[in-house]
């Protein structure tokens, strides 16, 4: 029983430290910045700028990352959970695109204008719930600062009629200055390890 509960408080150890290089946060905050410099420059080469980096997500996490602390591997009903969460999020999107879309023909003229007011405060409630339903579901505690930050940096902004442009690049830089931050302490906290093991 004590080896199980060692074998568990390891594992335990070994997903968090899996979690603190940073990677994800510096990713996010790129993402978030690229967004806000599209708004500025209306040139959606930023938005791509600032999802691209995502696809050398695991490349990196597997040069970085697993030599450090070996790989950790979701057991299969984390994997369904997240697959679940995942295709939830794809239809709450879908549906809001196709609503908008249509919103011309069914939103009354007060409607429409308060969705032009605030519909910046509305992307932030989505992103924080974003955070809030992906801290939940991985236990990476800091995405529920980062749900609080949109949702403080979307309002401020929104109620001091700051240029959205604005505020959304200062959250996108504050999580990078975040995530460059975990990454520097992580490289030097836990140096490479000759082989990695895998922690399911």
């Amino acid at each position: 029983m004590s080896q199980e509960l060692d074998f568990s408080s390891l594992q335990r150890k070994t997903y968090q430290a899996y979690q603190q290089d940073g990677l994800i946060d510096i990713i996010i905050g790129w993402m978030v910045i690229g967004f806000g410099l599209n708004m500025i420059f209306d040139n959606a080469a930023f938005l791509f700028m600032g999802w691209f980096p995502i696809l050398f997500y695991v490349p990196l996490k597997n040069r970085i990352t697993v030599p450090r602390t070996g790989y950790v591997k979701f057991h299969a009903s984390n994997k369904i959970v997240f697959g679940l969460v995942i295709a939830a999020l794809l239809v709450l999107v879908l549906g809001m695109f196709v609503f908008f879309i249509s919103g011309p023909d069914i939103l009354s003229a007060s409607m429409q204008a308060w969705l032009k007011q605030y519909y910046m405060l509305l992307l932030g409630v989505i992103a924080a719930l974003c955070f809030l339903g992906a801290a939940a579901l991985t236990g990476i505690n800091r995405l529920y600062a980062y749900a609080l930050l949109f949702l403080g940096m979307f309002s401020l902004g929104t109620w001091l009629s700051i240029p959205a442009a604005i505020y959304v690049i200062i959250t996108g830089a504050i999580i990078e200055a975040v995530g460059i931050w975990m990454m520097v302490r992580f490289l030097r906290r836990y140096p490479p390890a000759e082989q990695g093991d895998v922690h399911e």
